[in-house]
Parts: C-alpha cells; structure tokens; sequence
C-alpha cells in the first residue's frame, strides 16, 4: 500500500466496527399486573424454601403460543439460559385464563416460571401411586390443587387445595417424597 496513513486509517475503522457488535442485549422485566401477583407469590414460595429470585429477566404477555392448544410457554435462548431474556405467554382464553379459577392461575404462571427461571425444562407426566398427576410441571391440564364446583365421585376428594404444598415443593425440589395423601 503507498499511503500508509490510509492503511492505518482504514484498519481502525475495521477494528471498531468489531466491537460495536459485542454488546450484550438488554435484559428487561415487564409484566402485566394480572400475572405479576401470581409472579410475587413465585418469589415468595421460592423464599420460603430459601432460594432468592430476582424480580428480573422477565416479559409476560397475553397472546398465543406457538404449541397449539397449550395454555403457556416459556421462551429464552437456549445459547447461554441464565444470561437469556425470558419470556411468558399466557393464553387469556375462557379455559386457559378468563374463567380459570385462581389456584389454577397460579399452576399455569408458576408451571412457566419453573421453566424460565428454576430451569426446568422437561416436562414431568409421571403420576402419584393414587393416579394424581406428580408435578405441576406435567403436560396435563387437571389443576392438581384447584377448589372444584362440586363433587361428583361422592368420595368427598373433590377439593384438593390441601394438596398444594406438596405441588409447590416439588416444583422448587424435584426429590420431594411423595405425600401421604397420594400413597
């Protein structure tokens, strides 16, 4: 090359055209008031049970997933899930939201969070020796400790919120012994 001064000029300009590439993408938290009460109440079970979760990395929305019928999805890029923008969509549908009772809320919000933030991954479709579904991190949508309208086996299980702290144990411990009440 003749000019050398031109030589150095354009080797700059190359060189910092590279790290302008290397910034990180922005980490937001932006939640919808309906589903952030049931995201607190994450955070505090997960602080009972001495994990500390920050109110970070996190957009929530309504709309459609990209799974069919599902009621929620969690989405974050598996290329490095810890520094990953997580994201929730719930469907506000009658079945999935809009008449959903609040215990079955709370299982489809904190089902999503067990995925974005305690990284649990794979579903879990095992039942309980009673036939129970094992974790509310199942596929199935049977509301494993929801209140019911009426009981119409007669054997008086029908409301199954006693079940709940079982439910949220093994959510945040997946070596949670099975309950009594499923043997």
């Amino acid at each position: 090359m003749k000019n050398p001064l031109l030589y150095i000029l354009l080797t700059l300009q190359i060189t910092a055209c590279k790290t302008d590439t290397a910034v990180a993408p922005t980490i937001m938290y932006q939640v919808p008031k309906e589903i952030e009460v049931y995201v607190d109440r994450f955070i505090e079970e997960a602080k009972i049970r001495g994990l500390e979760i920050k109110k970070e990395n996190l957009l929530a929305e309504f709309g459609i997933t990209s799974q069919g019928d599902a009621c929620g999805q969690c989405l974050q890029a598996t290329n490095n899930p810890d520094k990953a923008q997580k994201k929730i969509t719930i469907v506000k549908n009658s079945i999935c939201w809009t008449s959903a009772k609040e215990l079955n809320r709370e299982t489809l919000i904190f089902h999503e969070l067990g995925h974005c933030w305690l990284g649990r991954i794979a579903h879990k479709d095992n039942l309980l020796p009673n036939g129970a579904v094992a974790s509310i991190m199942t596929t199935r949508n049977d509301n494993p400790y929801s209140p019911c309208e009426y009981d119409i086996t007669g054997n008086g299980d029908c409301d199954k919120t006693a079940r709940r702290k079982y439910y949220i144990d093994e959510l945040f411990d997946e070596k949670t012994p099975t309950p009594t009440w499923a043997k």
